[in-house]
């Protein structure tokens, strides 16, 4: 009888330990599986009407809510949006032609690559922006 009784502890330990290892495991690779943080420096590209322009993005994330800077050869403006997932989406405002024109944009984390759409106000869609991470110095 105590040899039963022993056997019985036995397996539930191994039995306990066994699903202890399986959950480790399973939060284990569930954080591996978490995308990077699109926070930081990003070199970017854009297609409009007047051919391909080249600015830097330096993005802030507060949980969803995306902040930061695009920075233009025509100057630095302010960008705000959100970011769920692998999904972004973020606004800013230039000048042109003497008006306000709010460039909205959407994209897709991929790693240390963005690709998305951009949409020029009310005026039309373009082919699209991208996005490579940059280099730290």
């Amino acid at each position: 009888m105590q040899q039963k009784t022993g056997d019985r502890i036995i397996r539930k330990v191994l039995i306990f330990a066994m699903l202890f290892a399986g959950f480790v495991f399973a939060g284990s690779s569930a954080a591996f599986a978490q995308t990077k943080s699109v926070a930081g420096e990003w070199d970017a590209a854009m297609n409009t009407p007047g051919g391909v322009r080249n600015f830097k993005i330096v993005f802030m994330v507060d949980g969803e809510k995306l902040t930061g800077t695009v920075k233009r050869s025509a100057g630095d403006v302010p960008l705000e949006g959100t970011i769920k997932g692998n999904d972004l989406q973020f606004a800013y405002v230039v000048v042109y032609g003497g008006n306000d024109l709010t460039l909205s944009m959407s994209g897709k984390l991929e790693g240390d690559k963005i690709n998305g759409l951009v949409f020029f106000g009310e005026s039309g869609q373009s082919d699209g922006w991208s996005a490579k991470r940059a280099v730290e110095p």
